[in-house]
């Protein structure tokens, strides 16, 4: 954390690189299913790339940096975005050229994983989708940028998609007792 960022108070950092800490263990023991044998990777564990509970938490932290960022330049909260949508052009989300129906979906299987995992008591499950989400949010990320979006109505409902991805993501790491640290 101190080479990551150098700016954060000692206490900040220690905070964060505990939870990134924990979240790497965390995640290693549950993504693999009951009967299987676990070797620990300590290298695999902490990467911020893969499959990795730090690499989770990136990807919530990434969508929240989005809502810092909408703030500071725009003044724009969570909540503004989300009243204006019935007032914005929809043309987003008329064809699936944007990737925001497919996110929106992949986050909204939250509840029906929840219930798989507590039928099977196969945590796994939980490990895999949380997994797949992060790296559907992240290629969304990548390929439709939301704060240099330039029409309007597009970044609202791309922030709004954000806004429900980050929702859903976060209480999935929840579930599996991962903190979503504030910086990473």
């Amino acid at each position: 954390m101190a080479k990551r960022n150098p700016e954060l108070s000692g206490g900040e950092g220690q905070r964060a690189a505990s939870h990134i800490a924990v979240a790497a263990i965390r995640y290693f023991m549950l993504k693999y299913s009951r009967g299987k044998l676990i070797v620990f990777d300590i290298e695999e564990a902490l990467s911020f790339e893969g499959e990795s509970g730090p690499y989770l938490q990136y990807a919530a932290v990434r969508a929240n940096n989005i809502f810092q960022k909408l703030q500071e330049r725009e003044s724009l909260t969570e909540a503004d975005i989300l009243g204006t949508l019935d007032t914005a052009a929809a043309d987003e989300l008329a064809g699936d050229d944007s990737g925001l129906w497919g996110l929106v979906f992949e986050a909204a299987r939250l509840d029906d994983i929840v219930e798989q995992v507590m039928r099977s008591l196969e945590f796994s499950i939980l490990a895999k989708y949380a997994f797949g989400l992060a790296q559907l949010f992240n290629a969304f990320y990548h390929r439709f940028p939301t704060l240099n979006e330039e029409r309007l109505d597009r970044k609202r409902w791309r922030a709004a998609g954000v806004a429900y991805v980050r929702r859903q993501l976060t209480c999935a790491l929840d579930l599996m007792g991962i903190v979503v640290p504030s910086r990473m």
